[in-house]
């Protein structure tokens, strides 16, 4: 089976075509026999059930659209080995957080459809981990639609530490009611090419949105990203930020977008963009958008891209430091920094990788 996806993490407001900003194409040959693949879980409980069909309980389950884009979610819909149906019940707060773990190895492919329903009045925590051996080489699909109902809190988690040769995309939706919190962090760590995009809608009055990514990007990587906050509600907040790290001739595109629809009154919305740039054989892309149809509302961008600081770098120097391990001191930090807000479950997935991509390898 092959994919060709066009048009792909598309801005909802084009930008000049010479500028190579506005989509991209998404292309894999080959992908092998997929086969459903037993995840680990960790953490199981009463408060969330889960099932690999619809139930009942997704009748009311609506129509959400995703950052990577229609296509992108109807290959995943048409051709998923694993299907999962998570129904966070109303009324309930789940202090542990549910672990779904995705061990691949060489050759696997993989294409999972997620649904993550929190009812009214939930708090839960969800984290879906896919990870392989370093050297691997395989193929990698997600789509992950939640839907938030009145006043639900609900964390989502994605951690990625697939092998140096992986082709991987990671596809999101998001619809959220009243006063619904919505906090989704994405970690890309490993891969050779990735495709990452979320479409986000905050629908009704008081919804907020964190949104988190971290990524750590080397060794000819490509890195795309497409996010989409459509502010409807008014009086929401949304916080969207991405944190990364480039060298050794990766490339990187970065799509930010928030949008703010007419009525949405009282509503404030942040993009932030922090990358380090510690090659200069890299290739670094940047849109970020604030699209207005309100007057009332309050939209702020920053970003700091560049490169380390001529003074700390020579401060480190005269402490006996060369550039190699300076460079491994940024990846360190990035990398721990990044651990401490995860379970310590997952705090062997970073290590591991760290050790195999940036101390084995060189």
């Amino acid at each position: 089976m092959n994919i060709k996806i066009e048009h792909a993490n598309s801005l909802p407001m084009p930008t000049w075509r010479w500028l190579k900003l506005n989509d991209t194409t998404i292309s894999y040959d080959n992908i092998d026999k997929l086969t459903p693949l037993k995840p680990q879980i960790i953490n199981s409980t009463e408060n969330i059930s889960l099932a690999s069909q619809k139930d009942i309980a997704f009748a009311d389950f609506p129509h959400i659209t995703t950052g990577i884009g229609s296509d992108a979610d109807n290959f995943v819909v048409n051709n998923a080995s694993n299907k999962n149906y998570f129904t966070i019940k109303a009324n309930t707060i789940t202090q542990k957080p549910l672990i779904f773990i995705y061990d691949l190895t060489d050759n696997l492919d993989l294409i999972d459809d997620n649904y993550i329903y929190a009812q009214e009045n939930s708090q839960a925590t969800i984290i879906i981990v896919y990870n392989s051996p370093y050297h691997n080489q395989g193929f990698h699909a997600s789509s992950t639609k939640i839907f938030a109902e009145k006043n639900a809190q609900v964390k989502i988690i994605q951690l990625q530490t697939l092998g140096k040769d992986y082709f991987n995309f990671d596809d999101i939706g998001t619809l959220a009611q009243e006063n619904a919190r919505i906090s989704i962090q994405q970690i890309a760590l490993g891969a050779n090419k990735n495709y990452l995009g979320a479409n986000i809608d905050l629908l009704q009055n008081n919804a907020q949105l964190d949104f988190q990514t971290d990524y750590l990007t080397a060794k000819n990587q490509m890195l795309d990203m497409n996010y989409i906050v459509n502010i409807q509600g008014q009086k929401t907040k949304t916080n969207l930020t991405t944190n990364g790290i480039l060298m050794h001739n990766a490339q990187k595109t970065h799509r930010a977008t928030l949008d703010f629809k007419q009525g949405c009154k009282g509503s404030i919305g942040t993009e932030a963009e922090n990358v380090l740039l510690l090659d200069e054989d890299i290739h670094n892309k940047s849109i970020p958008l604030i699209l207005c149809g309100e007057d009332d509302i309050e939209g702020n961008h920053s970003a700091s891209i560049g490169e380390m600081d001529k003074e700390q770098l020579f401060y480190l120097q005269t402490r006996g430091l060369n550039e190699r391990q300076i460079r491994q001191m940024q990846i360190d930090s990035k990398l721990q920094l990044i651990t401490t807000n995860l379970p310590e479950e997952l705090h062997t997935y970073i290590s591991t990788y760290q050790q195999e991509a940036f101390y084995h390898e060189n």
